[in-house]
């Protein structure tokens, strides 16, 4: 009574013809409609109500559903979306890095060939400043005694001061 009517119409007109040729009656079927029906009592109109209504909050619910689906895609799309740009991101990076440590390789490599032994001390001392930061080094002899060193940390301290400290001690010591 709600849907479906042109497919009832299409096949009554179908049967109806050839039901009229199979007689040979010599009439033709130009259309079939079906007109509205009034229901006849009370309580048919209301499960007929009843009915319309389960249908509509069906289709309520089946759009909602494929919102929420077509929601939840969109954001997993996004969030993938996100991670493989991240990455390919990390990718360049960790590649950008790798070749900035094959330059900085090769370079000491070229050096390291021209003077073996001060390249791999001044490698042994980057490598304990880098291991041991802050730390005072202080390079010995093979007797065991200690070498005399120009001291930079505490030339390093002073420069890393701003001048208006250095000015304020100036002028409480002048």
């Amino acid at each position: 009574m709600t849907s479906g009517k042109a497919e009832i119409e299409g096949e009554v007109r179908d049967l109806l013809s050839s039901l009229i040729e199979k007689y040979d009656m010599g009439v033709s079927v130009l259309g079939v409609k079906l007109q509205d029906v009034e229901l006849p009592n009370e309580e048919v109109r209301k499960a007929f109500t009843d009915v319309t209504d389960a249908r509509e909050t069906m289709n309520t619910k089946i759009n909602e559903a494929k919102k929420y689906r077509n929601q939840k895609l969109n954001e997993a799309q996004g969030e993938k979306d996100a991670v493989i740009s991240r990455a390919e991101g990390e990718k360049a990076a960790r590649i950008e890095r790798a070749r900035g440590d094959v330059a900085v390789f090769n370079k000491l490599l070229v050096e390291y060939k021209t003077n073996p032994d001060i390249t791999r001390q001044r490698l042994i001392l980057e490598t304990l400043e880098q291991v041991l930061p802050g730390t005072e080094i202080y390079i010995m002899n093979d007797d065991g005694n200690t070498m005399k060193y120009f001291p930079i940390r505490p030339l390093e301290a002073d420069k890393a001061k701003p001048k208006s400290e250095q000015e304020g001690s100036e002028k409480n010591n002048g």
